[in-house]
């Protein structure tokens, strides 16, 4: 379904504030459904991705990555990875080393269950150990303790699970720790400022979900808190400056008939969503393309033609100039140095990806 504005003027942002899109360099190669990681140095991993077109049709991802030098403003090419994959997670570790973990690979037998460890200092990567249960369409969230929480996902015909469990850096393995209330995959995770993960909407066995629930690191389990006013499935959530969590978009539905420009903000104190500014485009498959900028605000970046900015002061959202080239879903998009960020990647609706990049700065 094509992301349309809403009725009314689109606003643009205050022009005390005139940040915008710009294009970007190429990437060696189109990707869609990639992760997009930056590093300490401020240099940006993107890495997997499907590649050709029609990549939700069963085509393999990728094992390819490339950095992104904010300095030269260029991609040069990483070190492959040991295994192609897409739908994957990223997360950079507290050492500055990069977990890369699960996704769709090669295998006709379902997700993957291996990880694998990227060092920025050797610029190579190095397998970790395997997943308790294969999994793509996951969460991952690192906790205050350095551990990374891994949870839900799709499993090998499809079927969502509630298996979550923690990577220890320290001894580079995984153990089992609590599980989900429900089943889910494609739903959004946010890090809570008192340490708890809150896990939101996404698929569970075929069907978009409203409920919602929590992680606790210090008893490793989860329990039920208060649902969404909506479902939501592949939405992205930001956790602001004020502690509250920004849910935005999603789609009723797996095929996207349904898209969403409405937003949530959940109260850590409360336990309980409440309907949040709407943004002047519908859009979904957002995994990767939100981004908290320095200042408390939140770059939007995926779904649509263009941007947004959710400005946390006046609590509006504001389109930013500048356009991608097309409706772009599974962009990814990272912070850059002094306030900017770099998008990159992406199928438009006729699933095909691209290398394009752009700039906001």
């Amino acid at each position: 379904m094509a992301a349309s504005l809403l009725a009314g003027a689109v606003v643009s942002a205050p022009s005390s504030s005139p940040a915008r899109l710009y294009p970007g360099p190429p990437l060696s190669t189109p990707r869609a459904v990639q992760t997009e990681t930056e590093l300490q140095d401020g240099q940006v991993l993107v890495a997997g991705g499907c590649t050709n077109a029609g990549c939700e049709l069963g085509s393999p991802g990728s094992d390819t990555a490339e950095i992104f030098d904010p300095k030269s403003g260029r991609f040069r090419p990483a070190e492959k990875m040991h295994e192609s994959r897409d739908d994957h997670v990223a997360v950079l570790l507290s050492d500055g080393d990069v977990l890369l973990a699960g996704g769709w690979g090669t295998r006709p037998d379902g997700p993957l269950r291996s990880t694998e460890l990227y060092d920025p200092l050797s610029g190579a990567f190095s397998f970790g150990p395997l997943l308790g249960v294969g999994r793509a369409g996951m969460t991952a969230t690192l906790l205050r303790s350095g551990l990374v929480l891994l949870a839900g996902g799709f499993t090998g015909s499809k079927p969502t699970t509630r298996y979550a469990e923690l990577y220890d850096p320290a001894i580079n393995a995984v153990t089992p720790t609590g599980r989900m209330t429900v089943p889910r995959g494609g739903q959004s995770a946010a890090l809570l400022p008192d340490g708890r993960v809150l896990v939101a909407g996404g698929l569970s066995n075929g069907r978009a979900v409203a409920s919602a629930e929590l992680y606790d690191p210090h008893t490793g389990k989860f329990r039920r808190t208060g649902s969404m006013t909506i479902a939501r499935y592949k939405t992205a959530a930001v956790t602001l400056r004020s502690g509250r969590v920004l849910v935005v978009g999603g789609s009723a539905d797996i095929d996207g008939t349904q898209l969403f420009a409405s937003t949530e903000l959940y109260d850590p104190r409360t336990g309980t969503f409440r309907a949040g500014p709407t943004m002047h485009y519908a859009r979904y498959k957002l995994t990767g393309s939100t981004v908290r900028l320095p200042n408390g605000d939140v770059l939007v970046a995926g779904g649509a033609l263009q941007a947004e900015r959710y400005d946390a002061r006046s609590r509006t959202f504001y389109v930013v100039p500048g356009r991608l080239d097309h409706t772009r879903l599974f962009l990814t998009a990272a912070a850059l140095p002094g306030g900017r960020a770099l998008l990159v990647g992406g199928y438009d609706k006729g699933i095909t990806p691209t290398a394009a990049s752009w700039i906001y700065r």
